[in-house]
């Protein structure tokens, strides 16, 4: 069958392109690469490259630069509103200054700030820069050459020159300076202005569009009308025609010649190649099928790189790159009109130097050597079974094709025609799976499938036979075979996935195999092989690498090798260069090749992974041309290893980018730590530019570039950060970045160098300069501060060691001193215990003769109070014995508790019911608060009674008149540290708390202990024995509870908590709890000790007639201050105090003539009562007598004295002493006014300071004597100057003299009078008005009545006078 051919005819693709109208200029040898395309689709009417190596471009309405990943708009501002900027071109000068010429002015780039700065102003319609730099334009239609700084110098043509806006024309080239106009040529001389005519070329509406100068011709191109070649003095030799376009000549912009001498001409159909020494023309064109052709016919603008290369801007806004030094590879993607599909599975040749390719899914195509034109054999068109092509081979005129489930055709190549060779399944008839085939003679084909066995299409009989083979035991062998080939001496080798075997044809017996014996299995699993022109044999595996069998017979692998050179595992196909002999390898890591030269497996430089996919099974093919193919599952690859270059250029690196905390950073913006754009700062100064990072800064990152463009995709960069490292740290293909995270303060220094694509590394190291500042917390003053801190926390170790060190030392020493009260504690109550054994015999002999004593004394007779008294205190007595041996035996736990059922909740409310009568005769409110009415359990009932007999008769006795007292009964959770309770328990608080003086914090612990005499004062609420609290924690650990007291707002609380197990209903004795038969013995002893104190205050309170002296009594202790009470009022009046700070407050207010008190009390104690009236001046002068039962202590009696007590008496106080120490004390006040009165006879002044009361006496005489002549000097101004209330002052006065205010000023005066008269020899007349007195008549009066003389009688006895005066100061 024949088959359906599309042929093209217009521009070769691929390979080979067509050029007008030789084919001298050979165009394979110009490969355009395109850069990525931009936004913009107009033409690049100009190309440049600035001094850091990044390429600009600009079209009529846009301006862009490369960035180093891509392109990015630029903008200039227009001068003029509302006007649209043209861009028109962009030419760097000699030291790659930037220029951009638009309608509205000249823009030139700062590169510091990144933007177009304004140079001067007007339409620039043309510019260019000659060979020293200078920049030339148009312009407003005048030629110019700029000057710097805004200023230009103008080159006005003469005026018999036509010219249009659009005819001129400004080209700088070689050493000339040429402008055109309207097909005419001028010379410019730069110095002189002159123009000169140069030539003539076109006609008078040809437009210039180039020139360009070689050693001995100039070329001038014209915008329709051709390139003429000139000679120096302008006389044109040749014309070369442009390429027609849309019926008519292409338009030209621009010239270029290369190093060969080859002119390049930019038209509208194409780039125009032009050979100056035969006159030959090519055309390059745009070729869909070539990926390297250009990429669009109309080209704009040629630029020729600085670096190499060349620059080629077309239509559409595409730029490429062209360099001869780039590889001649092309990928060959499937495309309409070209390869019909993307998998390549088989190349051939025919004798034509056709190209056949098989594609997995598309069928044959045929590219045809003459033409380029495609022709395509499928199933769709019939001339294929399959699509599926697994082998292509070329035989003579016919080329074989072999499918999946297609058997095998035969193509004419001759007349295209296909045909079936009707090769078919012995078992099936179906067409058979033809992976490879091969000819024996004329006898037959080989097949082989690596699912079936090997067949033999016998041509003779037109069959189809399998072929068995057996080892060398006569068994059969089953063999996946994938490939076939003849050696030189006819053998069969079958190339399968256990190793290749050598067959004897005409035996069909297998004569050797060769495999890797002792290698992994992959090793002989072979895909792939290749027969070198030296006779060897590459086998290719799939998991080990590549095999090789040397002639010599030595069959060896090779797999990754040690330094990673190669790491192929899979080898899809092999193919020899027989220029070189080199061996190609198609791997699943990519390329290889095995060089005949150094004998080594390399990685190919020309390898771009996955460009087509991954590699296909033997699909591999040298040509006659020496081209090599791969195929791959996305096209194919096709190179000459001849035509491989190496990339000479050294790239040079530079920075695009700056990230700080992944932000980009935007030059001199606010707090950027960018000065200028950082691609500035490498190159552009001799100052070395430092980026200042904050502590908080130091995670950034850096993104770079390279200026080598052939193959971008491939430069490698390397870095290194001294600060960090001195090696250099090679990135993975493809990273333009670098980050750093979490630098250290300090200061870094960033490398970086570049390699192009083809691993050439250059000369240049770009750096960037980084300091990262410490933080706040890490500055040279935070460190010192750490370090003083440091310093301070090992002075505090030390010290805190040294005080640990002494703490248990001292723990040591109160643990033993612990230890010694406890045993000091245990033999006092030992003590106390016997001692209150002997004292029951006595007692009991007190007791019977004192009731014998009451019944012989009438209750009405005077001495039957002393009589009760006795007995009442004996009562306490008993009490105080019975006390001490319960508490000895609840401490020795001798007292077992005795459980009986009962109402917990009524027991504690009929006991606080008991003390309502002793409460309600102190006018104190009672409150009983319970959260039930009842709650029957088992309990103690002696324990619960003394427990809450102790806490509520405590209550009631401190509690102030007109206060409260309550009982507060709730639910409550177990307390921490209580030992373990009987299951089912329920926890029960007790609350008792009553107004009055608070307990410091401090002292809550101490409250409980056994006659806590630890502090200087006893507490308020310790009971009369001592023992009263001790007992009740004793009793409520005992009963497993908790007991804690509180104390704020003028408020003390004890609150109990106790575990109780409820009774359960039916096992209650109902008639038990109802009948309760207790006694309340204990209650009813301390209410009876409380009515007793009671009566004694009424016996006190009775009244008695008003005594001259007042007596202060301040004791806690009831009895004994009600007794001493009732003793003192027989002669004085007598007020009473219970605790220090009420006795202070009473002081204040009655001001007494003696104050009596006990120096262990609630609150303040004697010591800080004597404090207290010492250091006020209104109460310093009066004697304190401080009682106390600290027995001999010396300390307390030393104590007193230094903190002001005027007496110290021990306990048990002898009233009859007392009496006579307060009358003692009364006496000698009196004395002491008297002495007051008296002692200032002489000059006050001059007295020794002895007491407060001096002072405050001597401050009084200073001032009366500094006011001595002031006669209006009076009781305001004195009590003014002292600075003390009148009142306060007054009894101060009155209590130390006698006198008041008034009459001890005139005392003072007189006295003073009377020593002048007595010691000076004024009149009487002088002294009276040096004293304070005007009338001298008034001071002889007073004068009399105060000494009984008058002065002039007090002068005449002067030395009797001073006589008496001597006997009263000794008295």
């Amino acid at each position: 069958m024949k088959s359906v051919r599309f042929k093209r005819y217009s521009f070769i693709i691929a390979f080979f392109l067509l050029s007008l109208p030789l084919w001298a200029i050979d165009g394979r040898n110009y490969r355009f690469h395109q850069m990525s395309e931009t936004s913009y689709y107009g033409g690049i009417n100009s190309v440049a490259k600035d001094s850091i190596g990044r390429v600009w471009f600009s079209g009529t309405d846009a301006l862009y630069m490369f960035n180093g990943s891509s392109f990015e708009s630029k903008a200039v501002s227009g001068t003029r509103p509302r006007l649209q900027v043209d861009y028109r071109a962009i030419v760097p000068d000699l030291e790659r200054r930037l220029y951009v010429a638009t309608n509205c002015g000249l823009y030139g780039f700062d590169y510091l700030s990144e933007t177009m700065r304004l140079l001067c102003e007007g339409d620039v319609g043309a510019i260019d820069t000659d060979r020293t730099g200078r920049v030339w334009m148009i312009l407003d239609d005048v030629v110019v050459r700029y000057e710097g700084e805004g200023n230009v110098r103008k080159y006005p043509l003469p005026d018999d020159v036509r010219r249009s806006p659009f005819s001129l024309s400004l080209l700088c080239s070689g050493n000339g300076v040429y402008v055109g106009a309207y097909g005419h040529l001028f010379t410019l001389d730069g110095d002189t202005g002159a123009y000169s005519d140069f030539t003539d070329v076109g006609n008078d509406n040809s437009i210039i569009s180039d020139v360009i100068e070689t050693e001995d011709y100039v070329y001038v191109l014209t915008l329709r009308d051709g390139l003429f070649e000139c000679d120096r003095t302008g006389h044109i030799f040749r014309t070369f025609k442009l390429p027609d376009g849309y019926d008519r000549s292409s338009t030209a912009k621009k010239l270029y010649r290369d190093s060969d001498g080859i002119i390049w001409v930019a038209t509208q159909s194409g780039l125009l190649l032009v050979d100056p020494a035969d006159g030959e023309t090519a055309l390059l064109t745009f070729d869909l099928a070539d990926p390297l052709s250009i990429p669009n016919n109309s080209v704009w603008s040629i630029y020729p790189d600085p670096d190499g290369g060349v620059w080629v801007g077309t239509y559409g806004g595409k730029l490429a790159y062209q360099s001869f030094s780039d590889n001649d590879i092309r990928h060959i993607a499937p495309i309409p009109g070209g390869l019909p599909h993307p998998i390549v599975s088989a190349f051939a040749e025919d004798r034509l130097g056709n190209l056949w390719i098989g594609t997995e899914g598309g069928g044959v195509c045929c590219r045809s050597s003459r033409d380029g034109s495609f022709s395509y054999y499928s199933q769709e068109n019939g001339c294929l079974n399959s699509n599926m092509v697994k082998r292509i081979f070329c035989e003579g005129d016919g080329v074989y094709v072999s499918t999946f489930n297609g058997g095998l055709t035969r193509i004419d190549v001759r007349t295209g025609i296909a045909k079936d060779l009707h090769v078919l399944n012995p078992s099936s008839g179906q067409p058979l799976s033809v992976y490879d085939f091969l000819r024996e003679g004329n006898s037959g084909w080989w097949l082989s499938d690596p699912d079936a066995e090997l067949m033999f299409w016998n041509m003779a009989s037109g069959k189809v036979e399998n072929v068995i083979f057996h080892d060398l035991d006569g068994k059969k062998m089953r063999m996946r075979v994938e490939a076939m080939f003849h050696d030189v001496s006819g053998n069969l080798w079958l190339v399968t996935h256990s190793g290749a075997y050598v067959v004897d044809v005409r035996t069909r017996s297998i004569t050797g195999r060769y495999a890797i014996e002792s290698g992994v299995w992959s090793a002989d699993n072979l895909c792939s092989w290749c027969r070198t022109s030296d006779s060897e044999l590459w086998f290719g595996t799939r998991g080990a690498g590549v095999n090789r069998l040397s002639p010599d017979g030595r069959y060896v692998n090779y797999n990754s090798s040690p330094d990673g050179s190669f790491t192929g595992r899979t080898v899809f196909g092999i193919v020899e260069d027989r220029a070189t002999g080199n061996v190609w390898l198609s791997t699943d890591a990519g390329l290889y090749t095995y060089s005949r030269a150094c004998g080594e497996i390399e990685k190919a430089g020309i390898d771009v992974p996955n460009s087509c996919g991954s590699w296909y099974i033997r699909s591999c093919f040298a040509s006659s041309t020496g081209n090599l193919l791969f195929g791959g599952t996305n096209g194919y690859l096709v190179f000459n290893p001849s035509h491989l270059n190496l990339n000479r250029q050294k790239p040079r690196a530079w920075f695009t980018e700056l990230k700080v905390n992944n932000m980009a950073v935007v030059p001199s913006s606010k707090g950027s730590a960018l000065k200028q754009s950082v691609s500035t700062l490498d190159g552009h100064s001799d100052r070395v530019h430092i980026i200042r990072l904050a502590h908080n800064q130091n995670d950034f990152e850096v993104g770079f570039s390279s200026n080598s463009y052939l193959d971008p995709e491939r430069n490698a960069y390397a870095y290194r950060m001294s600060g960090v490292t001195n090696e250099w740290t090679v990135l993975p293909p493809g990273q333009h970045y670098v980050r750093f995270v979490n630098l250290s303060p300090g200061r870094y220094k960033l490398q970086l160098k570049t390699a192009n694509n083809d691993g050439l590394w250059g000369d240049h190291v770009s750096s960037l300069a980084f300091r990262v500042k410490p933080s706040p917390l890490a500055s040279p003053w935070a460190l010192t501060l750490y370090l003083l801190i440091f310093i301070a926390v090992l002075v505090w170790l030390w010290n805190w060691t040294t005080r640990r060190k002494m703490l248990e030392q001292s723990l040591e020493m109160e643990q033993e001193r612990e230890r010694n009260l406890q045993e000091l504690t245990k033999a006092r109550m030992d003590f106390f215990t016997k001692i209150s054994h002997d004292l029951k015999t006595p007692l009991t002999l007190v007791m019977d003769p004192l009731k014998q004593l009451e019944k012989t004394i009438p209750e009405d007779a005077p001495n039957r109070k002393y009589v009760d008294t006795i007995g009442r205190n004996v009562g306490r007595i008993q009490r105080m014995i019975r006390d001490l041996l319960k508490f000895r035996q609840v401490e020795t736990m001798k007292l077992p508790l005795k459980l009986e059922s009962g109402d917990i909740v009524k027991f504690v409310d009929s006991i606080f019911s008991l003390f309502e009568f002793c409460a309600s005769e102190r006018h104190i409110e009672t409150e009983f608060i319970t959260y039930t009415d009842s709650y029957i359990t088992r309990f103690d009932y002696d324990s619960i009674e003394k427990v809450f007999t102790n806490l509520i008769s405590n209550a009631v006795k401190y509690t102030t008149e007109n206060g409260y007292v309550s009982v507060k009964i709730a639910r409550s959770s177990a307390p921490d540290g209580v030992e373990m309770v009987p299951d089912g328990s329920e926890w029960l608080s007790f609350t008792v708390t009553n107004s009055g003086s608070e307990i410091p914090p401090e002292k809550f612990d101490s409250i409980f202990e056994p006659f806590n005499n630890a502090g200087k004062t006893r507490s308020e609420f310790e009971s009369h024995t001592g023992l009263g609290l001790a007992i009740v924690r004793e009793l409520v650990g005992d009963m497993k509870g908790k007991i804690s007291v509180s104390s704020a707002d003028a408020t003390v609380s004890f609150s109990v908590i106790l575990p109780f197990v409820p009774c359960p209903d039916g096992m209650v004795d109902e008639a038990a709890v109802e009948s309760d038969g207790t006694t309340y013995e204990y209650a009813s002893s301390e209410i009876d000790n409380m009515i007793s104190d009671i009566y004694e205050r009424d016996i006190v309170g009775e009244k008695h007639e008003r005594k001259p002296y007042d007596v202060l009594v301040i004791e806690d202790d009831s009895s004994l201050r009600n007794y001493l009470e009732q003793r003192l009022s027989k002669s004085y009046n007598v007020y009473t105090a219970m605790t220090g700070d009420d006795g202070i407050a009473k002081v204040e207010k009655i001001m007494p003539h003696i104050v009596v008190t006990d120096l262990f009390m609630p609150g303040a104690d004697g010591f800080e009562v004597c404090r207290s009236i010492r250091s006020d001046i209104k109460t310093s002068h009066i004697p304190i007598i401080m009682l106390s039962a600290a027995g001999e202590n010396k300390n307390a009696k030393i104590d007193a004295f230094e903190n002001g007590a005027t007496v110290f008496m021990d306990k048990p106080v002898d009233i009859d002493v007392l009496l006579k120490q307060i009358d003692n004390l009364i006496k000698r006040q009196a004395l002491l006014k008297n002495l007051y009165s008296k002692k200032y006879v002489a000059e006050p002044s001059k007295l020794t300071i002895s007491s407060m009361d001096d002072e405050l006496m001597r401050k009084a005489v200073s001032f009366i004597e500094q006011n001595m002549e002031n006669e209006y000097y009076g009781v305001d101004d004195f009590v003014s100057d002292m600075a003390i209330g009148r009142t306060r002052l007054y009894q101060k006065i009155t209590d130390l003299t006698g006198m008041s205010i008034k009459e001890f000023i005139l005392d003072i005066r007189l006295k003073r009078a009377g020593q002048l008269l007595r010691e000076s020899e004024y009149t009487v007349a002088e002294i009276s008005t040096m004293t304070g007195f005007a009338n001298p008549k008034y001071f002889s009066v007073c004068f009399k009545r105060h000494f009984g003389q008058t002065p002039t009688e007090f002068k005449a006895a002067k030395t009797g006078a001073v006589q008496e005066i001597n006997k009263t100061d000794n008295r």
